[in-house]
């Protein structure tokens, strides 16, 4: 790569990203109205209502029919882009061991769907999940296949929104000839 082309790429990274839109509209002119930025969509709002710092009570079932195992934590959700995603970073202390999590999501105006993206300090999985909301019981559900531990595993997770100050969140497992069970839940509380 030339010099010059270099320094242009370099100029436009550091440009915003709007400016960079308008710039384009102005040097063509029948460019389709589709070429402005994205703008929150009241999708959104869903998501950025659920902002704040919330003490959490987390259940974890590690087989079907199996004992729970009980702790606690911190979630913290921050509105990223304008309202476009939230991040969510949760950290607690499970058997004396700390662990963290992590979780993008967004609404995708293209395809209606929520989508999210989950990492956690514990293993090495990613997992993308996407899904819908439902207006009348104020849920969200998201699914997710992804590989581990040489099987397909299958995540529903619904997170229904019982207050301003309180939602569950809880994910459903299941894998090979191993029916669903409830594998996580996680009881919030904002935090004043």
């Amino acid at each position: 790569m030339n010099r010059p082309v270099a320094h242009l790429i370099a100029v436009l990274v550091g440009l915003n990203a709007t400016a960079v839109v308008r710039i384009a509209d102005a040097r063509s002119p029948a460019a389709p109205a589709e070429s402005t930025m994205s703008q929150a969509a009241p999708e959104h709002a869903r998501l950025t209502a659920m902002c704040g710092t919330w003490d959490v009570e987390i259940t974890f079932w590690f087989k079907p029919g199996g004992p729970g195992l009980a702790t606690t934590g911190t979630s913290t959700i921050r509105p990223l882009f304008e309202g476009l995603f939230v991040e969510e970073r949760i950290e607690g202390t499970l058997n004396g061991t700390p662990f963290t999590t992590l979780a993008w999501t967004g609404f995708n105006t293209a395809s209606h769907q929520y989508e999210a993206t989950r990492i956690a300090s514990t293993n090495t999985i990613r997992i993308a999940e996407t899904g819908g909301y439902d207006e009348k019981t104020r849920t969200f559900e998201l699914k997710a296949d992804y590989a581990m531990a040489g099987d397909t595993w299958h995540q529903r997770t619904v997170i229904q929104s019982t207050s301003a100050d309180t939602m569950i969140a809880t994910s459903y497992l299941s894998f090979g000839q191993v029916p669903e069970w409830k594998a996580v839940e996680m009881k919030y509380s904002r935090r004043k």
